[in-house]
């Protein structure tokens, strides 16, 4: 039993300087341009989506340059967005949630303590809330009384031999993932671990909510993955440039992982 991965590239920020990727500012303005990803798993249960990626509105405001969209990355891997029926929603920041309306019949999966972060008192500090697009919380409450949406309490597990578990720090619900591939187990490990290099220097990336539980999830994440080299980092552009292309004319911005 095993998922086959596929990283979606949608967008960069290759503007981004080192000290903006680790808490420490190590680096100071050396250029460590970054990218932004989601993920599509197609296994034993179907076809699940890691995070739904951002809305094209909120990246040209942002000035962050696209690759693709998600609707066109489905298309090549020979997806439709109605075959998804799962979505593991790491957190909701605006490059992770901005395409929840692309899955019609897909059951959304989220922490409770993230719900609760965004709509509670840490959003009265403009640098918690910095993350996050209204528009994109108030998309979660109809989800919600559909009954599509899924409020996790902690560690949980999914079709497929799929587990899920919290972690906090970057954002108080931040949830990663592992699971079962052809070449082992892999760790989805969202913004737990931005960029490989966070990981190896054991320093988080400064967007946090919490440095002590951001600390302890580097330890989570590797014993989930089994090593460092099973970590798939957020954002770090090797995540596409080291790995096979998923099809011929995705090269740049989808790759297969597994």
């Amino acid at each position: 039993m095993s998922w086959e991965v596929y990283a979606i590239r949608y967008a960069d920020d290759p503007g981004r300087t080192s000290a903006r990727c680790f808490l420490d500012a190590f680096g100071g303005d050396a250029p460590m341009p970054t990218a932004y990803h989601a993920f599509l798993l197609r296994g034993p249960a179907g076809v699940v989506m890691v995070d739904t990626g951002a809305d094209a509105a909120v990246l040209q405001r942002l000035n962050k340059p696209v690759r693709g969209s998600i609707p066109t990355a489905l298309a090549a891997l020979g997806v439709a967005p109605e075959e998804v029926t799962e979505v593991v929603q790491t957190h909701l920041h605006w490059d992770h949630a901005g395409g929840t309306a692309l899955f019609p019949r897909a059951r959304f999966h989220l922490q409770a303590r993230e719900m609760a972060y965004v709509t509670g008192p840490a959003m009265r500090h403009a640098v918690l809330r910095a993350g996050y697009e209204t528009t994109e919380i108030a998309a979660m409450l109809p989800l919600l009384h559909d009954g599509r949406l899924v409020l996790h309490d902690g560690d949980w597990t999914g079709p497929g031999g799929l587990s899920a578990f919290h972690l906090g720090g970057h954002t108080d619900g931040l949830q990663a993932l592992a699971l079962p591939t052809r070449r082992g187990r892999l760790c989805l490990a969202g913004d737990a671990v931005a960029l490989h290099a966070n990981l190896r220097r054991r320093v988080p990336f400064p967007a946090l909510f919490h440095v002590g539980d951001a600390l302890d999830a580097f330890d989570r994440v590797l014993a989930e993955a089994g090593g460092p080299e099973a970590v798939i980092p957020g954002h770090d552009v090797a995540v596409v440039d080291a790995h096979p292309p998923a099809r011929h004319g995705t090269e740049g911005w989808i790759a297969r992982l597994d």
